[in-house]
């Protein structure tokens, strides 16, 4: 491999690959030009590992022995929602015991295999998760959050058509989330938000921003009561999405509505958005916005939209 360039400073070939960052073919064409310029375009080529299919996973296991360095530039890593066959499930937890430094895990597919938490293991350092899956049961979404307990960013999007069962049961838990700071949980069907409501069962004490879903009242009633329980204390971003079809007279939703915005005028928020497939709901918009009176700045983004 030839010398690098004479005359160039170092930090400015670092400057002009780290411009490039998500220009693959540049990062390969530097990488190729001086073994100097290797290290920093290194960091930026596998800072983002695909391992979404099974023979990715088994192509990159047997080249990480003798490139040990990738593991170490890993950030972020893609991975199938399930795996079939237990040659790649084997490759993947030994990657995985190499992957100290990862932060971001994405994992997406049809369904959520429940065996993630014996082939990941326990991933300290894992800040953030984003799962797509078309369906997953709650012992599969447990075994992957167990793996990643230290979680401060969480995405779930399914497309469940039925629900998990009887949210209220002492089964209906999940792995507690002491970390979490920011959660979007929703059903891309617009269907009762099992999963979410799940979840604010335990208290979040550090929880700062949520986009939440609600396509039942009573994912609103739930939502309430972790609210009311202490999590409006940290809460300083509201985003909510209401998905269900309001249903006029005695029996409709205004009781959770009026009730919901009363416990959204205790936060503190920055941002506040409301999204509604009826006018009805609007009345949130109007209780919630004296949550935000109490702020100092009015350049916070505040929207509804429909």
């Amino acid at each position: 491999m030839p010398q690098a360039p004479r005359n160039v400073p170092p930090e400015l070939v670092e400057h002009i690959i780290d411009f490039n960052f998500s220009d693959r073919p540049s990062l390969f064409a530097c990488s190729l030009v001086a073994r100097a310029w290797v290290p920093a375009t290194r960091l930026h080529l596998f800072t983002s590992l695909n391992l979404s299919t099974a023979r990715r996973i088994l192509a990159f296991a047997d080249i990480l022995p003798t490139s040990p360095y990738i593991a170490r530039h890993a950030r972020e890593v893609h991975v199938p929602a399930w795996l079939s066959k237990p040659a790649p499930r084997d490759a993947l937890a030994q990657v995985f015991q190499q992957l100290c430094e990862v932060t971001v895990i994405r994992c997406a597919g049809q369904q959520l295999q429940p065996v993630w938490y014996e082939v990941l293991g326990r991933l300290s350092s894992v800040r953030s998760l984003k799962l797509r899956a078309t369906w997953c049961d709650l012992d599969a979404l447990n075994g992957l959050l167990r793996a990643v307990s230290g979680v401060t960013d969480l995405f779930v999007q399914t497309r469940m058509l039925s629900g998990v069962g009887e949210i209220s049961a002492p089964a209906a838990r999940v792995v507690p989330l002491p970390d979490l700071e920011r959660m979007v949980v929703f059903n891309a069907n617009g269907l009762p938000n099992d999963f979410q409501s799940i979840i604010l069962r335990q208290d979040l004490p550090r929880l700062e921003s949520i986009e939440a879903q609600f396509g039942s009242e009573e994912d609103i009633l739930l939502f309430r009561k972790f609210l009311d329980r202490g999590g409006y204390k940290a809460l300083k971003d509201l985003h909510m999405d209401f998905t269900y079809e309001y249903l006029s007279g005695p029996t409709d939703g205004t009781d959770a509505t009026q009730l919901l915005g009363e416990s959204v005028r205790r936060c503190n928020l920055r941002s506040l958005g409301l999204k509604c497939d009826n006018d009805d709901f609007a009345r949130i918009w109007a209780a919630s916005q004296e949550s935000l009176t109490s702020t100092d700045s009015s350049d916070f983004p505040m929207c509804m939209y429909n």
